[in-house]
């Protein structure tokens, strides 16, 4: 089963994803966002989906936090800053007047 909450405190956006799945082992949760890691057989993944997520959110100035323990599934938190948080200097590309 898969849970989907959001929430918003002190100028972040809070999207928790829960899942009901195996979880994930203390020896991994340090390595999981690490470009091309992956447990699965070389033929069944690349291991950059979540390397590439974790580069959008942080380029967006948030951040994945994890809570996993086996065989008690895992919850992947997406932390965003609001738009009124963003420092849009920050963001060269940004245009003030889409904010």
């Amino acid at each position: 089963m898969l849970t989907i909450q959001t929430r918003v405190a002190e100028n972040k956006v809070y999207i928790a994803f829960r899942d009901t799945g195996h979880g994930i082992a203390k020896e991994y949760l340090g390595k999981i966002f690490d470009p091309f890691f992956t447990t699965k057989k070389t033929v069944k993944g690349t291991g950059l989906g979540l390397s590439v997520s974790y580069g959008i959110v942080r380029k967006h100035g948030g951040d994945i936090l994890v809570e996993s323990a086996p065989n008690k599934g895992s919850t992947f938190t997406v932390e965003l800053p609001t738009v009124a948080a963003v420092d849009v200097s920050a963001c060269p590309q940004a245009e003030t007047s889409i904010l």
